[in-house]
């Protein structure tokens, strides 16, 4: 209704100008009633000035002008009924004067909200050849014909999805909005109102059953006395950023702040800092998976609209840079808003009024390859309706989503939150995620550890994300993107740091990893799971590049230990052979750390051959265990 009552502003300036140019044959009985009309209408006193330009209708029936000030005063008292009625007939009378586009224009809005897109088209085309070229009015106009076309076609071709109210213990508040999921699928977080309009962050978990539990205040900590909202979480539940306004801490109308989990407990939110929150307004925050991207809503100065999408990145010093704007691919010269990174770090869901849509505000979906972002598409309808859509939320798997809706009649007005399948034509574009989800723990006490995980990805040679266990449980959850090939490293100050390899694919929705980690002691042995040469070959795979640095890493650290390094092979070939091939991969390594800095009498290189299997050689899989290389404390 705020933009309605700004479009009123708006077309009563242009037509402004006909209060100069009334009409001739007005009387001079009438001429003075409108004048008077006119003043009350300037003052904004509304019902006086209803009254008055209705007396002179009761005198000149036909006065144009009247017509239109009637349409434009009941406009801002909320008639559209009377709006209707004075609208078509100052059209009927002037059809073809510039002072009917607004009227052009609001006819084919009220044709378009109940969905008769033919009819606002023609209305929407009238009023945007009679609005002055370029003009903010005449850009209105165009994009309304070009939605009017959309919607038309969308309509016809409507996507495949049953949305499902999530049901009366998700949505026991009259107002809930901006639902998130960690990676697991398994705890919903959202924005609850209470009764006493007062903003506050809730969490459920699901049941057995495909049901929730009882919604919780996510903690005394995060929910105040003040308003909390519009929050996101990383994929492992453990980083939280919201919303909130005008705290003393603020650094504009409304500021983001972020929370950390440790076991159970969130601790006291702190201001992301004047470097991401300006003194404009800041909300409708998006975590990458791994916590270290943050998308957000601005209408900070230097950004392509009112407001944009802008992102940051925790840098090299766990410091948020300077938010950057997501350019004019994105962005456009009216609002964007509500933007949702998807678990796969790639897809981006936002809201827009600014592009064709179905009206008011669109959800649009934009991939990103590399550093660029793609033009943006509208995800259809009846995703997007005639009522604004925003808040959309898709699992990291890509098949559920989950979003607001309150333009429903089981709804009775109330705001709930809703799920529904995502349509394959979507799961077709969205590069589904994976997780990896465990505990690390001492080998030797079973004691749960904080430790750093470092994920790479085999392919790319590249860090695609950077993690930490839970310093309570020992419990962590990394995403991992499907087709995949990716080395895990858990490292922490006096242990063995461990190195793991696995494929993602299609049949695999979670990886479960129980790492055990070995402390710094004479004899610990870790295998180095990384290391890639070719079928009978010793000659070191480029993929091998970043365990290798790891362990060289590991021993920059570790000044004072000596290592060796050693070989084996399964029992394929003679053992002559196998011998030699094992040494010779062992001084491969040993080279290599010897060529990064690593003294050589700190290094021992020495093959087994298949001397000492892990397992029976007795098929494929076990003689793949078998075929490795070694690193023990000396």
């Amino acid at each position: 209704m705020h933009r309605i009552i700004l479009f009123c502003f708006a077309i009563s300036l242009f037509t402004l100008q006909s209060v100069s140019a009334q009409d001739v044959t007005l009387s001079r009985k009438a001429r003075e009633v409108y004048e008077k009309a006119q003043k009350a209408w300037q003052e904004r006193r509304l019902p006086e000035a209803t009254e008055l330009f209705e007396k002179v209708l009761e005198i000149e029936p036909n006065s144009y002008d009247t017509h239109l000030r009637l349409a434009q005063v009941n406009e801002l008292q909320r008639k559209p009924d009377l709006v209707r009625k004075h609208y078509y007939k100052a059209i009927s009378l002037r059809p073809d004067a510039p002072q009917s586009a607004p009227a052009l224009q609001w006819i084919g809005r009220d044709h378009f909200n109940v969905q008769r897109y033919d009819s606002a088209q023609f209305y929407f085309e009238k009023a945007f050849a009679l609005f002055p070229a370029k003009s903010s009015l005449g850009r209105l106009a165009e994009k309304s014909v070009a939605s009017s076309k959309f919607a038309q076609q969308a309509v016809k071709n409507p996507l495949p999805i049953e949305k499902k109210s999530m049901g009366d213990t998700v949505n026991f508040l009259g107002t809930q909005y901006f639902p998130v999921m960690t990676a697991d699928d398994e705890t919903l977080i959202f924005t609850g109102l209470t009764e006493n309009r007062d903003e506050n962050i809730y969490f459920t978990n699901r049941i057995k059953g495909d049901g929730w539990d009882v919604p919780e205040e996510i903690s005394k900590a995060i929910n105040t006395t003040n308003n909390e909202g519009t929050c996101t979480v990383s994929a492992d539940g453990r980083t939280l950023v919201f919303t909130a306004c005008n705290r003393p801490d603020g650094h504009g109308s409304c500021d983001l702040y972020i929370s950390h989990k440790v076991g159970k407990e969130w601790s006291q939110p702190t201001n992301l800092g004047q470097e991401v929150n300006s003194r404009e307004w800041e909300s409708q925050p998006s975590l990458s998976a791994d916590g270290h991207m943050l998308y957000f809503a601005s209408d900070r100065k230097g950004g392509v609209g009112k407001r944009d999408i802008w992102v940051t990145h925790l840098d090299d010093k766990k410091q948020w840079t300077a938010p950057k704007n997501l350019g004019p691919m994105i962005n456009t010269s009216d609002d964007e808003n509500a933007p949702f990174i998807h678990a796969n770090g790639r897809t981006l869901f936002y809201s827009s009024n600014g592009l064709p849509g179905m009206g008011g505000f669109d959800i649009f979906i934009s991939q990103k390859t590399d550093t660029v972002w793609s033009a943006p598409s509208n995800i259809g309808y009846p995703i997007n309706t005639v009522s604004d859509q925003v808040g959309l939320f898709i699992a990291s798997n890509g098949e559920n989503a989950y979003y607001t809706d309150d333009n429903t009649e089981k709804g009775g007005g109330r705001s709930l939150i809703y799920t529904f399948r995502v349509p394959e034509s979507l799961q077709k574009i969205i590069t589904p995620a994976r997780y990896a989800k465990g505990k690390v723990f001492d080998k030797k006490t079973g004691t749960v550890l904080a430790s750093d995980i470092d994920l790479f990805d085999l392919k790319t040679q590249t860090k695609v994300g950077s993690f930490t266990s839970d310093s309570q449980n020992g419990s962590f959850l990394a995403v991992l993107n499907n087709g995949g090939e990716y080395a895990f490293y858990v490292s922490k100050p006096g242990y063995l740091f461990k190195s793991l390899s696995f494929s993602v694919d299609n049949e695999q929705s979670f990886i479960d990893l129980e790492i055990p980690l070995e402390a710094i002691e004479k004899d610990r042995v870790e295998v180095l799971n990384n290391i890639f040469f070719k079928t009978g070959e010793y000659v070191l795979d480029d993929k091998s590049k970043v365990e290798l640095d790891k362990l060289g890493d590991f021993l920059n650290k570790n000044k004072t230990i000596k290592i060796e390094i050693s070989g084996h092979t399964d029992d394929v070939g003679s053992d002559t052979e196998n011998m030699a091939l094992s040494q010779r991969r062992a001084q491969s390594v040993q080279y290599y750390l010897q060529q990064s800095g690593i003294a050589a009498d700190r290094i021992l290189a020495k093959g087994y051959g298949e001397t000492t299997p892990k397992a029976p050689n007795d098929s494929d899989e076990n003689r793949q265990k078998n075929r490795r290389i070694e690193w023990r404390i000396l």
